[in-house]
């Protein structure tokens, strides 16, 4: 008897000689949106853990943090001047100024803070804890003087230039919602308030592995018939864009105990496996079958272009998730799929890139019942963008996303947009 996996009969012959637009049946097709879906429904729940401060930059908090404390902590200068008693220098002009003793110098961290009554001030940096008795502070570029006297050209008011306690931060104060990533300013605040250490959702860690006989590493000389890896370095690029964190399995060859092992090796140290390769119709696309035999597996075509070949499934606990082995076939399926899921996993409420409205400068042409992403470059032109194709659209065709800004998309019902046509296009920056 056949085994099976879900989706498709293990052990039948492909169908081969034909492209995939002849031989795909349109009924075999499940669209973009339920595919990522099932891949979100795979998804385990993250466990948040508690982080220095200084490692928290960019992850989601996973509680909300208050102040505990009073900031300032103490009156002090905003400027360096001279701490004065407001009502002395009233009378004060540019034309005739008030004169003061100067009595003392205060520092910022220092510990001396002489007395200020009135007729004296004393000279004050900033940050400095405010003198007893003075109520203000007159800024230097508005003094003369100052060897043993000082002559205040313009009057202030009781509190210039005065930082009171508490006029930032006081004791149960919310510093950062729960859900919101930390960002350098949060940093500053909480460093500022004695926080250090929160608690937010961790990076999580993705295990890449790359299947096919005819790869070789990028620093590696192809021999007869073999091309260099660019999918393995790039997909680990692009994690590490999303805010995760990379790990290699290597090249893993067409082997099925070797796929078993490369699975099993890093299932301890993985929260996601993405892999490529192995994912089509090939008689050497192991991928669904090893996945299926170790847990659980979905083996599909989705009505998109490039990218029809998916796979979702998940060992143990971990989820994974295969992608077609072409390169624009994967880097468009991660930024797809693949994205939303380690955003999901961070927390984070912004899983799509962002996207614009541009307008087509050629044709842009579509397959009939398929979802279709060209790679364009964008151009702002008299208050519009302007999308352009980045040349050819193979999913062979690296250059196509090198050169790319965007991701136009073309839904299932349209086969074109015509020249001057409205296109949304999906960001490939945030």
């Amino acid at each position: 008897m056949a085994a099976r996996v879900a989706g498709r009969e293990t052990d039948v012959s492909r169908f081969v000689g034909h492209g995939r637009a002849e031989v795909t049946d349109p009924a075999e097709l499940i669209s973009v949106d339920e595919h990522l879906q099932g891949v979100l429904d795979l998804l385990p729940t993250p466990e948040p853990i508690e982080l220095r401060l200084t490692d928290a930059l960019g992850l989601v908090l996973a509680e909300r943090v208050t102040s505990r404390v009073t900031v300032p902590a103490f009156a002090n200068s905003a400027m360096d001047g001279y701490a004065i008693v407001a009502a002395d220098v009233a009378p004060a002009t540019v034309e005739q100024p008030v004169t003061l003793a100067v009595t003392g110098e205060v520092l910022a961290g220092g510990e001396q803070r002489p007395a200020v009554s009135s007729g004296t001030a004393v000279r004050i940096m900033t940050g400095a804890p405010m003198p007893p008795g003075a109520d203000a502070v007159v800024p230097v570029e508005t003094t003369s003087g100052g060897q043993g006297r000082v002559a205040i050209h313009r009057a202030v008011d009781a509190g210039a230039n005065v930082r009171q306690p508490g006029e930032d931060l006081t004791p149960g104060q919310p510093l950062v919602a729960a859900g919101r990533r930390v960002t350098p300013a949060d940093v500053g605040l909480l460093a500022a308030a004695g926080v250090s250490r929160v608690t937010c959702l961790p990076q999580p860690r993705v295990v890449v592995v790359v299947s096919g006989d005819e790869l070789v590493r990028a620093e590696d000389e192809p021999g007869p018939g073999r091309i260099r890896d660019a999918n393995g370095p790039m997909l680990a690029a692009m994690i590490r864009q999303t805010g995760a964190l990379p790990f290699s399995a290597g090249i893993v060859p067409d082997d099925r105990k070797a796929l078993m092992y490369a699975f099993d090796t890093n299932l301890g140290h993985a929260d996601l496996f993405v892999c490529t390769g192995g994912a089509s119709a090939g008689t050497h696309d192991l991928l669904p079958d090893v996945i299926g035999a170790l847990g659980e597996v979905t083996s599909t075509k989705v009505a998109m272009k490039p990218g029809m070949p998916q796979i979702r499934g998940r060992i143990g606990a971990t989820p994974v998730i295969g992608l077609p082995g072409n390169p624009v076939s994967s880097f468009v399926s991660f930024e797809v799929f693949v994205r939303p899921a380690l955003r999901h996993l961070q927390g984070r409420r912004d899983v799509a890139r962002p996207s614009v409205l541009a307008t087509a400068t050629e044709p842009l042409r579509s397959s009939p019942g398929k979802r279709t992403y060209l790679r364009v470059r964008l151009a702002r032109e008299q208050g519009r963008w302007l999308a352009t194709p980045t040349g050819a659209q193979g999913s062979h065709v690296i250059t196509s996303i090198a050169r790319a800004d965007g991701l136009a998309v073309i839904g299932e019902d349209a086969t074109e947009v015509a020249e001057g046509g409205e296109v949304r296009v999906q960001l490939l920056v945030d």
